[in-house]
């Protein structure tokens, strides 16, 4: 029996280069799964190419934009609210920093919380509007006194335990697929803002950042071998999400690790696209030689295609 397998990538994403020789390699090594590879923009192309395949295909999104019907299992991103993000990680039992919505009644104690926490945005994402605040402070704001770009319009805004993780912000961010890690990088907060010597010192140090992947950061492999298990755990609550960028930071005091986000969407494709290629020009890090990012990436699309194609008969 042939099973038909069908990619789907968006090319600015940078992971259609990666799966072209992911589609090789399955056709030198699987002769019963026949492959193919089409960009997620709309084109006549991938409308053409996608009519052609027969029925039972399995195809793997990699990204969000669904623009055809499905002719067989499809298995691609969509979003996960964060909060549901909390909630899921939180109830199997991963280590989530505290966390709770900001209403109109919250008032946190400094005695729980810790004298600062962190307020962000349940819909933002890429560090976008999160800010450092005095627990004491936390006040709620409705939706509409937010100025008109920021992410407070769209959800609920949360206050979340301050994760201590150095003088300067650490993260970790781990690509996985299909539940298997598939790189891990390191983020460095930049070092020319003022150290933060402390957990509580945030007022001996104005400017100083707390994400670790704005702009100036640095980049390194992560050779923390406890980090990209615990993406691979993470990753099990949502088995059919084929890809997910797992962000996670250790308290640098007491050793524990803790799942900051999920990135969901397919917008953590850091092989390749700009961060991989920065990471490769710039600190001359070679994420796909990190792991054996392509043999991962092939051998587990033939087992998901198979394992798909055998449920389907």
């Amino acid at each position: 029996m042939t099973i038909p397998l069908a990619f789907y990538c968006y090319p600015k994403k940078g992971a259609i280069d990666d799966f072209r020789e992911v589609a090789r390699r399955i056709e030198a090594r699987a002769p019963d799964i026949r492959p193919r590879v089409f960009s997620s923009t709309i084109n006549l192309a991938t409308l053409f190419g996608t009519l052609s395949l027969p029925k039972g295909t399995v195809s793997i999104e990699l990204d969000r934009v669904k623009l055809l019907a499905p002719r067989g299992k499809r298995l691609s991103h969509g979003r996960i609210p964060k909060l549901e993000q909390l909630r899921g990680l939180r109830e199997a039992g991963i280590k989530v920093p505290r966390w709770t919505e900001i209403g109109p009644d919250t008032k946190l104690d400094p005695g729980e919380w810790g004298p600062y926490v962190v307020v962000k945005p349940s819909r933002g994402s890429r560090g976008a509007n999160v800010r450092i605040q005095k627990t004491s402070r936390v006040r709620y704001k409705a939706p509409d006194e937010f100025p008109a770009d920021h992410a407070g319009r769209k959800g609920p805004m949360i206050a979340q335990q301050f994760v201590y993780t150095g003088k300067w912000p650490v993260a970790a961010k781990v690509l996985t697929y299909f539940g298997t890690a598939v790189a891990a990088m390191e983020y460095h907060g930049r070092e020319e803002l003022l150290p933060l010597t402390d957990r509580d010192r945030f007022g001996d140090a104005p400017g100083s950042s707390i994400v670790a992947s704005a702009m100036g950061a640095r980049m390194a492999l992560c050779d923390d071998p406890e980090v990209p298990r615990l993406a691979e755990r993470v990753h099990a609550l949502w088995p059919d999400q084929p890809s997910l960028g797992v962000d996670i930071v250790r308290d640098s005091q007491t050793g524990e690790l803790f799942v900051l986000e999920l990135n969901p969407t397919g917008n953590s494709w850091i092989l390749s696209g700009a961060v991989g290629e920065s990471a490769k020009h710039q600190f001359g890090i070679d994420l796909h030689a990190q792991f054996g990012a392509l043999d991962i990436l092939t051998e587990t699309s033939i087992a998901v295609a198979r394992r798909f194609a055998e449920a389907g008969r």
